[in-house]
């Protein structure tokens, strides 16, 4: 048994190859990153701390 894909769906698989779609997602994963840049540095230094604090080093 086939399945078959309906049109847009085999649209976006096949622009899902294209080097502009991973290009897009990296740049919008950058600004989010450096939109939360503050929370994400006090999420690992916080994260960092309790690693060693808990005697895990």
């Amino acid at each position: 048994m086939t399945r078959t894909l309906p049109g847009g769906a085999r649209a976006v698989l096949r622009r899902s190859g294209d080097p502009l779609v991973p290009l897009l997602l990296l740049a919008v994963g950058a600004l989010a990153a450096a939109a939360y840049g503050h929370v994400l540095t006090w999420a690992m230094i916080g994260g960092l701390a309790g690693y060693t604090l808990s005697g895990s080093v």
